[in-house]
């Protein structure tokens, strides 16, 4: 078909088309469309479909016309693109059709592509990235080892000399002015000492006190402040497990002594705080390189992001009449610095050396299966799967151009103390 085509760019990633379709060449999708009118009209006196052609033509060419335009037009288009040599990243708008029996049709196509920019002429120094390195100290070691012995802690039933942090099972008595029990105003209720609304004064009128003894205070259990009895029928007190050997052996079976496995928490610690600070330090890089390259984000790419981050928002609250005006804002920056990133490293792919063969990713398999020949069957069963695969390679074409990108780059390092990272985050 000789469409003729006539390309306009609007700006850095809008296009519009202007599209001539000629008579001769769109006569059989006119017929096509002419039968399949035909085909659902029933006239009295004709079988359905069977209407002569002159009735067909003086009382139907109106919905033919409009038949012939809706399935055509689409096709027209995309034949149009194939000559361009462009590739749309979203719907096109069709717009200022016009056709008639026997006369062209014309008509224009806006839609955006993905936009063309040049990379910079990469150089060693070309930016200064600051790398943290964080310092912890041994009281976040002391500090992480009683969580975990917290979170190991069992539940014990004790008699006597309730303390701080206790959960008491009572018998929850409302009382008249007088001090005298209200008749039917009784209830069992779990209570945790320490806890909102037993705190302060409230916990100390506990402590101390023992199973069967009973507390008279006022206090607000959810529906005003009251006079109530606590009648004390079960003191549960969480106990900590002994940090000895024989606990170390059941948190990890190849430790030899406790200081072995604080040395293991330490150096968990440390390694968390290291991936922390690659993090931070491969983000920023990608920030300064995103503003030396200045790509330019496609309207509708940055709506369909933020629409498919409001939907994800909305899933995740489990609330569906959200505000999606106020998402929207806070995600804003998010979504083009992403989307930024996400063009940049595109056209650096296509157009540098960091393309990831396949063997890189069967490298990359057996690697990992020789450093934990345990898990062989979970690994090789994990990248059976297509889309793991895939995720793996996107995840080494990122090394590789952040690895590209380190080298261009003049590294700062700074130390910081952990202690600091608290404070700030207490303030």
């Amino acid at each position: 078909m000789n469409l003729s085509v006539k390309s306009k760019k609007i700006n850095d990633f809008t296009y519009e088309l202007s599209i001539i379709a000629k008579w001769e060449d769109i006569k059989s999708d006119f017929q096509l469309a002419k039968k399949k009118v035909a085909s659902d009209i029933k006239i009295p006196g004709f079988r359905k479909g069977k209407v002569p052609e002159n009735i067909l033509m003086t009382q139907y060419l109106p919905s033919i016309e409009m038949t012939f335009v809706q399935n055509s037009s689409e096709k027209y288009y995309m034949l149009a693109l194939q000559k361009e040599k462009l590739t749309p990243i979203n719907q096109a708008q069709l717009k200022d059709i016009d056709f008639s029996f026997e006369k062209d049709l014309t008509f224009k196509a806006e839609f955006e592509v993905e936009p063309k920019f040049s990379l910079p002429k990469f150089k060693k120094n070309m930016v200064t990235v600051e790398k943290i390195d964080f310092v912890s100290n041994d009281e976040e070691v002391e500090k992480t080892i009683e969580n975990i012995l917290a979170s190991q802690a069992k539940a014990e039933q004790v008699e006597s000399n309730i303390m701080d942090g206790d959960f008491l099972i009572v018998d929850l008595q409302e009382l008249d002015d007088s001090g005298l029990p209200i008749i039917g105003n009784k209830e069992k209720k779990y209570i945790a000492v320490g806890q909102d609304p037993i705190i302060e004064d409230k916990a100390k009128s506990f402590i101390g006190k023992n199973k069967g003894d009973k507390v008279n205070i006022f206090i607000d259990m959810g529906n005003g402040e009251k006079n109530y009895e606590f009648m004390i029928d079960t003191i549960q007190r969480r106990v900590l497990p002994e940090l000895n050997e024989e606990f170390i052996k059941t948190m990890d079976p190849n430790c030899k002594s406790v200081d072995d496995w604080k040395n293991n928490v330490k150096e968990s610690i440390a390694k968390e705080y290291e991936k922390k600070s690659e993090e931070m330090f491969n983000s920023s890089l990608i920030d300064q390189f995103v503003k030396l390259a200045k790509p330019i984000v496609p309207s509708s790419m940055l709506e369909n992001y933020l629409t498919n981050i409001i939907e994800e928002v909305k899933k995740n609250q489990n609330n569906p009449d959200l505000d999606e005006s106020k998402v929207r804002e806070e995600y804003q920056l998010f979504a083009e610095n992403n989307l930024k990133w996400f063009l940049l490293r595109k056209n650096m792919i296509s157009s540098m050396d960091f393309k990831v063969e396949k063997g890189d990713i069967d490298n990359f398999i057996s690697e990992a299966i020789k450093n934990n020949e345990s898990q062989k069957a979970e690994i090789e069963r994990f990248y059976k799967k297509e889309s793991n695969r895939n995720k793996l390679g996107d995840d080494l074409a990122d090394q590789k151009i952040i690895e590209f990108l380190k080298e261009n780059s003049k590294i700062k390092n700074k130390t910081q103390k952990t202690s600091e990272l608290e404070a700030n985050h207490n303030h």
